[in-house]
């Protein structure tokens, strides 16, 4: 045995609730959980190495981040406190666009070390240039990736405002479905990567191209990752091209797109009845509650999404949206948010909200039978955290136990302690292995400093709110 987990409590997400497991104990040997149950019934004295949670430890499947783009975290905190119309046009786009490759590198790279510091194992990349950022940053820290290249038809350049319908530009489509090609059949068969296809959204790309990437996911056994109603801004494009009263939803569904090899990211622009024909369609759905409340002032439907029998996940979409790549602080979000918008106290219950990380979040990507739960002969993805924290006290187990409200209501991040990938140690005692966590943090803060004040009086031409709320002292 390789890795002997003893004297933890297991949330193991199978059989009955949870699958709590008082005085637990996992074996792990090369990639696979070998043994999950009571420690008095497992011989671990020979394990190579023993974590000794002496009941004061919580030890749970890897969290999975069903959605980000983590390219962007260099831009965390350049544009927040705006209206939805000028989210991108007068905050985000002007320190997006000046990024160079080497910054999509760094803040990759600061997305990941600060995901799987708060216990991710499993991170949906969603951008371009996907293969470099597999080589240069998920293969060196040895994390699990769903590899998404995304694919639009929109120039970068071709500013347009959002009530003038975008132009497309048919080669750039082309060029970006190449490149998801090569990206699935360069590493769709590497032991820690998925790999999907990412049409932008529907107001990016042609009906065209998108059925030709449905196409080439069907007969790669793969799914498509897309952006579907995400707001306003989509919604006047989605009118302008393809009629008066139509949606996203609408034009998908009528054109076969909508079925079980779609996962549809945000939805928070559909309505009730929508979702009931994603649902009794197939499609699968991954909620941001952080970046879209942020971003939109609206929170996403995932409480309607899964009373409606649909399955559904969790994501932290970008820094300069969510803030933050902390799979725990999502969860938290998506119960106490989706309380406030059904205006029901027991919707979206901690549990529940749990499971859109691990065990439902797993089914959305297709890796149910790899990981999100602790069972023999899965994938060891696993994480352990320190539950004897001022701010989780007390901890009771009779007569019931508050373990997984605290978890989910009060827990930080800072209590996951070990992580380990496919059977390896990634982080133990709070350490990422082989890895200098403050001169990395010095030079991320460094480049975005020189970075982003060369872009000063751009800027202050933009005059967005945000502007105003410098002059007024506040930022």
């Amino acid at each position: 045995m390789d890795i002997a987990i003893i004297n933890t409590i297991l949330i193991t997400f199978e059989g009955k609730g949870l699958g709590i497991v008082k005085s637990g104990a996992i074996g792990i040997e090369d990639s696979k959980i070998t043994y999950v149950g009571k420690t008095k019934d497992l011989d671990y004295k020979k394990a190579d190495l023993i974590i000794d949670g002496h009941n004061k430890h919580v030890t749970m499947p890897g969290l999975i981040n069903a959605h980000t783009h983590s390219m962007l975290t260099l831009c965390r905190g350049t544009a927040h406190d705006l209206p939805e119309l000028e989210y991108m046009p007068k905050g985000l786009s002007l320190f997006a666009n000046n990024l160079k490759a080497e910054d999509f590198i760094l803040g990759t790279k600061l997305a990941v070390l600060e995901g799987l510091k708060a216990g991710t194992t499993t991170f949906t990349e969603y951008g371009i240039g996907v293969s470099e950022l597999i080589k240069k940053v998920y293969e060196p820290f040895q994390a699990r990736i769903v590899a998404t290249e995304m694919i639009s038809e929109l120039g970068f350049s071709d500013e347009k405002k959002p009530n003038e319908l975008y132009s497309f530009y048919r080669y750039l489509g082309k060029n970006a479905f190449k490149r998801a090609k090569k990206l699935y059949k360069e590493f769709h068969q590497k032991e820690l990567v998925s790999v999907m296809y990412g049409p932008n959204a529907l107001d990016m790309i042609s009906l065209d191209l998108l059925k030709q990437i449905k196409q080439q996911a069907v007969e790669d056994g793969t799914k498509i990752h897309m952006h579907i109603a995400q707001g306003e801004r989509e919604r006047l494009q989605i009118t302008k091209r393809y009629g008066k009263g139509t949606t996203a939803v609408k034009v998908l569904e009528e054109n076969n797109l909508l079925d079980k090899h779609l996962i549809a990211a945000h939805i928070h622009d559909t309505s009730e009845q929508e979702r009931v024909s994603m649902v009794e369609n197939g499609v699968s759905m991954v909620g941001c509650p952080s970046s879209i409340a942020k971003i939109d002032g609206i929170v996403p439907p995932l409480g309607s999404y899964v009373k409606l029998g649909g399955i559904a996940s969790l994501g932290t979409d970008e820094a300069p949206g969510s803030g933050h790549h902390s799979v725990l602080h999502e969860i938290k979000m998506a119960s106490i948010l989706t309380k406030t918008l059904m205006r029901d106290p027991t919707a979206m219950p901690p549990w529940d909200a749990m499971k859109l990380a691990t065990s439902m979040g797993a089914k959305v990507l297709g890796l149910e039978n790899q990981v999100g739960s602790l069972a023999v002969g899965k994938k060891a993805d696993v994480i352990t955290l320190d539950i004897n924290y001022l701010h989780l006290t007390p901890i009771i187990h009779e007569p019931f136990t508050n373990l997984i409200a605290n978890l989910v209501y009060s827990s930080k991040g800072t209590e996951v302690d070990n992580v380990i990938i496919n059977g390896k140690i990634v982080m133990k005692d709070r350490k990422i292995l082989n890895f200098d966590e403050n001169n990395f943090i010095e030079k991320a803060s460094s480049r975005a400093e020189f970075l982003f004040e060369q872009l000063t009086d751009d800027w202050i031409k933009i005059n967005s709110k945000m502007v105003d709320y410098h002059r007024k002292g506040f930022i």
